[in-house]
């Protein structure tokens, strides 16, 4: 459990200081998107940049982390399998 608290530790510093400098950048920017061209305050493009790379990152973890489990699970299975056959 500690391991998972220093492990979130430098994400929310991360957070912090993204929202730090997020909040300094108040000009507006044309967004060029292919339906519309929106005007957007630069610390919200920043924002929303960085939770889609966040939520993006973590589907890409989870994916990988099942996957893994999975594999875990078939091998350990296949080895009690094969541990009982050789007795």
């Amino acid at each position: 459990m500690a391991r998972f608290i220093l492990s979130l530790i430098p994400l929310l510093v991360f957070f912090l200081l993204a929202l730090a400098i997020g909040s300094q950048n108040q000009d507006l920017v044309v967004v060029n998107l292919l339906i519309a061209k929106p005007e957007l305050k630069l610390s919200i493009l920043l924002a929303w940049t960085l939770g889609i790379g966040f939520i993006f990152g973590l589907g890409v973890f989870l994916i990988s982390h099942l996957s893994l489990r999975l594999r875990y699970r078939r091998l350990r299975k296949e080895l009690s399998q094969r541990v009982k056959a050789g007795k």
